[in-house]
Parts: structure tokens; C-alpha cells; sequence
């Protein structure tokens, strides 16, 4: 879903290019010619799964196997082992790596799809494209050194033998494939040795650069994702970003020894610089360099002078990111706690929690050129956020909330850190976030789990992470409407429409406004389903606000659908079910009909598929009464008829002395009869009246009854 004064570089350059790795067969780190007469061969057909006749939303599943659960279940495994190092002169890394690629499918593969994510911040990418199409001015008018790149600094090597690499997107070249030398058969793995250079671009966006400060969020070659409808590439754009191999990243950085450096995994060897920043009433950092066992010897590099090689490792990711600095100060904490439950993956007792704040604050934002002000938050803007242990709180905090709604955090640490960038972005066991708020962290270390763990392919299905992840900040804060309804309920409240409580009536206010305004989308036309593919939908805005608040809206209405504790138990069955494995539609909902024991395809398909509103009409009620044993009992009888597009299990409350009672519609029929049996004078009958809905017309239906 914002530095210190710079150190003498002089001949890294050099220094970079003495750096050795026995991993590769790729002889020099040195930017070769080849890097800049890269071919951009054409393709003569579109890129697989995105083809003219390739449905807007998805008509069946992508990874879920025909059962809908984990019965037949199968993904590909992508391990890299990584070194890169920082060459501060340049702007850029220059890196080496291995990617063994392990075929877990039942196909024969004879071509690999990849990404060169970098390639996109720069002119004439497709997410320039969308720039420009938005109004948006960001990166296709940069120039040399200011824009990104990734380059190839030699021909790939699958097992051995040099490929060729095809950009069939051309200019665009964050999307590239090579052709098998031999066909890889079902259970059989290959190794693909990549040389390349990486250089983030000076207006930050997940990734940039600033004076010695560098984001690394999308830096290496990434094989794309192939799953049961086959290989997923896709442009990079400014939506729908994430879908990965899980495996293992290896990563060696070489960088100046005064940077201090946050990144996925946990350091193994080298110092990430945590001791020597160490912010005064911190703890010592609890680095968990034993977390993993039978870690591989590292590799051999010979580290410059004036250089340092940090050693990170992380399991059962999907991407590998990383942030330094030597403006970074630390504080760091440990999170403590029981596991709660047997995983089929490790669960740690202990979790390193790191903070990585820019102490250098006085000159950053002189450092921030006019072209980045609009997508950067200055250091001294929001130092006061972090320090004294405030960041480190709000993990604390977001952890003990994520692990409470989802299952135990499986990762041995998670990081912390202030970016060049605004917002936040999530990526396995680090936030770059570009303040620090409660709010940010948990919709952010939200995504770990709803991205990270459950690992949707967000280019296609983007309401399955960030819709999800926005309910539960929602949640989070209390401004969910079943709360909302739960709060008004145990407050007795007999108008609940105009709570006497300050905060409920204005909590109200708030929801309700927002359901006219999804409400309002609909009716002129601007609202799309939000399983639309993110590069499909009409502009930014409209993917924002269907997949973020549309998206919310749905888990909102889900939520009212199962009751509080179907909902919680939802949650916790999709987590453990689904734990570190490519989730879609049917995963999610075959956990919910198996949890709630009912058929719930129409719900998800007027939700991710169309676009509607929740409009019940309310009819002809009629009062009588009945003498029973003796007693009297009123009888409230009206009819209430489905006038929206969406269904729901619609709340009707009829009011007497002793409060509201409430019944629930069958939300498969569109006309049915509600009928009231009380043991006092009903006066009042109301559509939803706790307004538990995102209904925006259920205030029309609040109906005096006549007293008898």
C-alpha cells in the first residue's frame, strides 16, 4: 500500500572489482561492455497469462488445487546465494549470485521468466507508462546518474552454459526471459550464475539513493513465479508489485565500514553496525546469528580495505531487501513468548526486534532535491517518531496484535527502519517505513503476514493482502463496524443511530461516510471489482480505492457475515493452513465456508467480481397481538426485499422497554418475511440498527411503531 558528511571514496571502484567469489562463473565484477548493449529482442507473442483473451478478474484458481485445500498443493523453490557490494562512487552495487531453481510442478519447463525490478524506475518503463497516464511526474524525465538500473554485466549461465536474454517488453526491461539450453523435467533443478549491477534512482519510490543513504528494495534478478496456470511476469508498476518463490537468500553485502546496514534475514557473520550506533539506554542488539542451523560455509571474498562483509541468511521468504546507512543510530529490544501452537515450520521463542533511525537529521532535508520533496519525508521532520524506544514499542505492539488475530510470528527478527521514501513497504522481517506510527507498523508488519506468509500473487489478487491487511489496522484501532455495533450493543443504546457516547457517535459518523462514499462510486460508475488485475484498472486512484477500500470494506462485511468468533477462528485456520504457501480466492475461501460449515461462493463472488452496494428494503410492518399461557405477547410481521446488487445476512431490530432484539435475513433469498414474537410493546423497527453494514440506505428504514 520519509548523513552524515560523506567518507573518501576515492578507488573503490577499484577495490570493488578485487572482490572474489568462488560461486560464480562469471570472472569480473567490473561493469562489462555487455552491460550497456543488453539485446531488447521482441517477442511475437504477449507474455504468458496476459493475453488479450486473460480474464480482468480470475475465473478459477492459480495455485489452489482442485479441492480447495492444500491436497495436491505444489510451488517452485528459488534459493540465491548473493554477494554484492556497494561501490558508494557509482551510486550502485555490483553483485554476483547463483539461483538454483528446484521444478516442483508437473510440466516440463523449457523456458525462465525473470524480473529486473530496478529497470523500472527510469524513462521509458511501463511504470513510467502509468505515470504519465495518472499525471504523475517521477522518474521518465530523469537523466544519467539520476535514474535506476539493473544490468547484466555478462550472459547468464544455466548450469554452465551462457543464454541469451530476451526483453520482449522492450523499453521496458523489468520483465526478461532466457530459453532453456535443455528442457527441465518435473523434480529436476538447474543453477542460473547472474553478474549484474544495480543503482536505485535519486527520486526515491521502494528503492533510492540519497548522498550515502541507500534503499535496496528491488535489486537483484528475480525468476518469476510459475504456478498451475503457468509462468507469471509481469511489468513492474506502480500496483501490484509482489508474487515470489519462496527459498533461501544467502546475501554477502561488502560495504564501507562505517555503514550500518538493516536487511531480511538475520546477520550470520560481519557487523551490521548495530553496537557501534547504538542509541544511548538501548539494549545490546541480540543479533540471532544462531537462529538457523546447518548454515553453509560462506562464501570466499576478499573485503577491501576500508570495506566490511555482512553475511545475512533468511528461510522460507520470498524476497530479500535491504537499507544502509551511516546515519543510522539502533535501538533494538528482544519479543518474548511462548509459541502457541505446533507449525509444520520452526516458531521461535525469542524475536530480535531492530529499530535503524537517521540521526543525522540536521542537513537531510537540504540533501532532498524539489523533484523528491513530494515522495520523501525528511529526517528532521520526523526524528522525534523513533527515538526513545517509541518505534520500538509500536513493533512490540504490532506483534503482540498480529500474533493474537493471525498465529505466532515465524521469523526470528524483524527490522525497523526509516527509509528515504514516504509510507512504508513491507518485505520479509523488515518494514522500510518512512515514519513511525502504530498505525503505519501495523498495517505494514501486517503485510508480512498477509503478503510474506500468505503470499498472493498482488499483481492479480492485490484485495488479498492489502485489503486484508487494512481491516485488521482497522481493527486494530477500533474503527471496525462490528466493533462499532458490539460497543453500542453493551451500551444499551436506544437511538443508536445518535449514540450518547462522543466517540461511538463520532466513530458513526465516520463509517457511515465512508459507505456513501464506496456508495457514490458505484453509482457514477468509477468503482471496479476488486479482483481486477492491478495494470488493468483505470488509474491509481481507482486501484487505490478499490483494493485498499473496497478491499476493507469486504473483510468489514465478512466479518458481520461470520460473527466474531467464526471470524477470529477464520483467521487463525487460514494462517496455519496456508502458512508460507502461494494463497488465492479459493484458498481463502475454502477456509471460511470450512470454518462457518456454510456455501459462501456468492459472497466472494459479488465481492471480487462485481461491483454494488448492500440495499434492503423494508416493508408494510404490521403489529398484533396474541394471548399465550396467559401472557400477551406482540407479534411484529413486515417484509423485507433485496434491492442492491449484494447479498448479506441483513440485520432487522425491533426496539421495546427492555431494548433492541435482533434477526438475521437468509441472505440467498431476495424477498423474505421478518417476524418478531416479544414479551413487550414493540415502538420502533429499524433496518440495521447498530450499523453493522456497509449499507448506505439502511437509515431510510426507521419505523415508528404505533403503541397498542
Amino acid at each position: 500500500m520519509h548523513m552524515a558528511a560523506r567518507r573518501g571514496v576515492a578507488g573503490v571502484s577499484a577495490a570493488v572489482a578485487s572482490v572474489l567469489v568462488t560461486f560464480t562463473a562469471v570472472a569480473s565484477l567490473a561493469v562489462a561492455p555487455f552491460a550497456m548493449a543488453q539485446p531488447a529482442m521482441a517477442q511475437p507473442s504477449p507474455l504468458p497469462n496476459q493475453q488479450r483473451t486473460a480474464p480482468r478478474v480470475p475465473q478459477r484458481p492459480s495455485t489452489t488445487p482442485p479441492g480447495g485445500d492444500t491436497v495436491g498443493y505444489w510451488q517452485q523453490r528459488a534459493d540465491y546465494r548473493i554477494v554484492a557490494t556497494l561501490d558508494e562512487r557509482r551510486g550502485e552495487v555490483v553483485a554476483t549470485g547463483t539461483l538454483r531453481y528446484v521444478n516442483q510442478s508437473p510440466d516440463v519447463l523449457r523456458e525462465l521468466w525473470g524480473h529486473q525490478h530496478l529497470n523500472a524506475f527510469r524513462p521509458g518503463s511501463k511504470w513510467s507508462e502509468a505515470d504519465a497516464r495518472d499525471g504523475r511526474v517521477r522518474f521518465q524525465d530523469l537523466t544519467d546518474p539520476d535514474y535506476a538500473y539493473e544490468r547484466f554485466t555478462a550472459p547468464p549461465r544455466v548450469n554452465g552454459r551462457p543464454v541469451t536474454v530476451e526483453y520482449p517488453l522492450a523499453p521496458d526491461s523489468t520483465v526478461f526471459r532466457v530459453a532453456l539450453p535443455v528442457p527441465l523435467a518435473p523434480g529436476d533443478s538447474l543453477t542460473v550464475d547472474f553478474a549484474w549491477t544495480a543503482r536505485p534512482s535519486t527520486v526515491p519510490r521502494r528503492q533510492g539513493r540519497r548522498g550515502r543513504s541507500f534503499d535496496f528494495a528491488q535489486w537483484y534478478p528475480k525468476v518469476a513465479v510459475y504456478d498451475r496456470e503457468g509462468w507469471k511476469p509481469n511489468a513492474l508498476v506502480p500496483a501490484g508489485e509482489f508474487y515470489g518463490e519462496f527459498g533461501t537468500f544467502d546475501v554477502t553485502l561488502v560495504l564501507p565500514t562505517d555503514q550500518t546496514v538493516g536487511a531480511t534475514g538475520v546477520p550470520v557473520s560481519g557487523d551490521p553496525g548495530y553496537a557501534r550506533v547504538r542509541a544511548a539506554g538501548s539494549e545490546l542488539p541480540r543479533l540471532a546469528a544462531q537462529a538457523y542451523r546447518n548454515v553453509p560455509p560462506a562464501p570466499s571474498v576478499r573485503v577491501p580495505s576500508g570495506y566490511k562483509a555482512v553475511r545475512f541468511v533468511a528461510r522460507q521468504v520470498h524476497h530479500f531487501a535491504w537499507s544502509t546507512s551511516p546515519g543510522y543510530r539502533y535501538e533494538g529490544s528482544s519479543y518474548v513468548r511462548a509459541p502457541s501452537q505446533p507449525y509444520r515450520f520452526p516458531i521461535w521463542d525469542t524475536v530480535s526486534v531492530h529499530v535503524l533511525y537517521r540521526a543525522d537529521a540536521i542537513d537531510d532535508c537540504a540533501r532532498a532535491s524539489t523533484s523528491q520533496r513530494s515522495e520523501a519525508v525528511c529526517v528532521d521532520e520526523s526524528l522525534t517518531q523513533w527515538q526513545g524506544g517509541r518505534a520500538l514499542a509500536q513493533a512490540r505492539t504490532a506483534l503482540r496484535w498480529l500474533e493474537a488475530l493471525y498465529g505466532d510470528y515465524p521469523y526470528p527478527q524483524i527490522t525497523v527502519l526509516k527509509r528515504l521514501d514516504a509510507s512504508g513497504t513491507e518485505f520479509p522481517m523488515l518494514l522500510m517505513n518512512g515514519e513511525a506510527s502504530v498505525g503505519l507498523t501495523v498495517h505494514e508488519l501486517g503485510h508480512v503476514y498477509t503478503y510474506g506468509i500468505l503470499a498472493n500473487n498482488e499483481w492479480q489478487s492485490g484485495w488479498l493482502d492489502e485489503g486484508l491487511t487494512s481491516y485488521q489496522e482497522a481493527l486494530q484501532a477500533g474503527d471496525s463496524r462490528v466493533l462499532l455495533a458490539a460497543r453500542l450493543e453493551m451500551a444499551g443504546e436506544r437511538d443508536p443511530a445518535h449514540p450518547r457516547d462522543t466517540v461511538l457517535r463520532e466513530l458513526r459518523t465516520r463509517l457511515d461516510a465512508l459507505a456513501n462514499e464506496q456508495a457514490a462510486a458505484v453509482r457514477n460508475g468509477t468503482a471496479e471489482p476488486i479482483g481486477t488485475r492491478a495494470d488493468l484498472f483505470r488509474s491509481m486512484a481507482v486501484y487505490n480505492a478499490s483494493v485498499y477500500d473496497r478491499g476493507q470494506a469486504m473483510y468489514q462485511a465478512l466479518h458481520d457475515v461470520m460473527g466474531e468468533e467464526l471470524f477470529q477462528r477464520f483467521l487463525r485456520a487460514y494462517y496455519a493452513t496456508w502458512q508460507f504457501r502461494h494463497v488465492d480466492r479459493w484458498a481463502m475461501q475454502t477456509v471460511a465456508e470450512q470454518t462457518s460449515a456454510q456455501s459462501l461462493g456468492w459472497f466472494f463472488t459479488q465481492w471480487v467480481q462485481e461491483v454494488g452496494v448492500v440495499d434492503y428494503a423494508l416493508r408494510a410492518p404490521v403489529v398484533r397481538t396474541e394471548q399465550v399461557g396467559g401472557r400477551t405477547q406482540w407479534i411484529v410481521t413486515a417484509s423485507l426485499t433485496r434491492a442492491g446488487r449484494y447479498r448479506h445476512p441483513m440485520p432487522v431490530g425491533v426496539r421495546t422497554r427492555d431494548g433492541w432484539t435482533l434477526w438475521r435475513a437468509n441472505p440467498l433469498l431476495d424477498t423474505q418475511v421478518v417476524q418478531f414474537r416479544l414479551d413487550a410493546a414493540p415502538d420502533a423497527l429499524w433496518l440495521d440498527p447498530y450499523g453493522s453494514t456497509e449499507s448506505p440506505t439502511a437509515r431510510y428504514y426507521r419505523i415508528s411503531l404505533p403503541s397498542r
